[in-house]
């Protein structure tokens, strides 16, 4: 019986090396992607794919979820155990730190894992943060995931090595910028960065 319980924890205490091993090495891919991107780049043009979000609704991505509005957008899968849980848990955060100017701002997360993440896994997702109404969650076919992270600067190929990337796109007015931030940085990083955008007049 004991020499069972030993190998067990030992087992138990590879697993737990393991895992940390994958958060750490997920999490120095990450960093160093970030700082490969820009900050700033000119505005592009958003892919207008088809999406499904957490309800089941089908929506077009740029004109029904970015067309005329300031959106942060975000790229998740929900099996991702190492840094997507920070980046909704950002997202919450700054939903809640918007306060009354959360239902001005889109909040878009994007999932890299469409053949696994069904509207239902993004809704249960969605839930575990809190996400309110305004925080839209969307999943689609492979091809048009692929070619709505491409025209967003990111990349959908290889989702355990995606970049914690928040995209601000600001369509209200004339073409603006589109800005990039660490989405595992402090809430207060992008939720400043919106609050700003919110108070420059739409042009």
């Amino acid at each position: 019986m004991g020499k069972g319980i030993r190998c067990g924890a030992v087992l138990l205490l590879g697993s737990i090396g393991a895992q940390a091993q994958d958060h750490a090495a997920h999490a120095a891919h990450a960093a160093a992607a970030m700082r490969s991107m820009p900050a700033e780049t000119a505005a592009g043009t958003v892919a207008d794919v088809p999406v499904l979000d957490q309800s089941g609704r089908t929506r077009h991505f740029h004109r029904d979820l970015v067309q005329g509005r300031l959106a942060a957008i975000n790229f998740i899968f929900t099996r991702c155990t190492t840094i997507c849980p920070l980046l909704g848990t950002r997202f919450a955060q700054v939903q809640r730190q918007l306060g009354g100017d959360a239902d001005r701002v889109a909040l878009i997360s994007v999932s890299i894992d469409p053949a696994n993440d069904t509207p239902q896994e993004l809704a249960r997702w969605s839930r575990a943060f809190g996400a309110a109404a305004g925080w839209d969650l969307v999943t689609g076919a492979r091809a048009d995931i692929d070619r709505l992270a491409r025209s967003l600067g990111a990349s959908a190929a290889d989702p355990a090595s995606h970049a914690p990337l928040v995209v601000l796109i600001d369509e209200r007015g004339s073409p603006r910028p589109w800005r990039r931030f660490d989405g595992l940085a402090d809430a207060e990083v992008l939720t400043a960065a919106l609050r700003e955008a919110l108070a420059r007049p739409v042009e």
